[in-house]
C-alpha cells in the first residue's frame, strides 16, 4: 500500500494525492448473475420496440437499465486521500472528507463511512461505501489510519 500524503502548515493531511486506490468490477465476481439479467433486459428491449414500434423506447428501456445496473455492470473505482473518499460509477461519483466522518461500519463486502452519529434509515443515502474487492486489509487501514489522523487534529 501507498502512503503518499502531504501534511499542511497545521499539521493535518489534506492532499489530494492518492493513498490508495482500486477497482472492483461486480460483474466479474458474480457472472451467473448475468444470466439472470441479459434475458430480463433483451425481453424488455423486444416488448419496447413491439408495443411502440419505434427505436426511441427501446433505446430509453436501455438507458434505464443502463443506470439502474451500472454498479453491477461497470467497474467501480474508488480512492482514499489526505482530503477524504470517493467512489466512481459510469454515472455517479460519491465523495465525503475525513472530517465528515462520524463512524464507519466494517462488513464482509466493505466499509461504510457515515456523516451520521449513529445507525439510522437515513444510512443508506448518506456516505461513502467502499467495497473490498481483493484489498481488504489494506483498506480498513487507510481508513483507520485517515480517522485516526483527522481525530488527533480535532483534539
Amino acid at each position: 500500500m501507498e502512503t503518499a500524503y502531504r501534511e499542511s502548515e497545521s499539521g493535518s493531511a489534506v492532499s489530494a494525492e492518492p493513498i490508495l486506490t482500486w477497482k472492483v468490477h461486480l460483474v466479474r465476481e458474480n457472472p451467473a448473475k448475468v444470466l439472470l439479467i441479459a434475458p430480463v433486459v433483451l425481453v424488455s428491449l423486444l416488448t419496447s420496440y413491439i408495443i411502440f414500434h419505434s427505436l426511441l423506447f427501446p433505446a430509453v428501456t436501455l438507458l434505464l437499465f443502463a443506470s439502474a445496473l451500472a454498479e453491477f455492470v461497470f467497474p467501480i473505482r474508488y480512492e482514499i486521500n489526505g482530503r477524504g473518499a470517493s467512489s466512481h460509477t459510469l454515472f455517479s461519483r460519491t465523495f465525503i472528507e475525513w472530517n465528515g466522518v462520524r463512524k464507519y461500519y466494517v462488513d464482509d463486502r466493505g466499509i461504510k463511512l457515515s456523516p451520521l452519529n449513529r445507525q439510522s434509515r437515513l444510512e443508506a443515502y448518506r456516505g461513502v461505501y467502499l467495497r473490498f474487492g481483493d484489498r481488504r486489509d489494506e483498506v480498513v487501514e487507510a481508513v483507520r489510519r485517515m480517522r485516526d489522523a483527522v481525530r488527533a487534529d480535532d483534539g
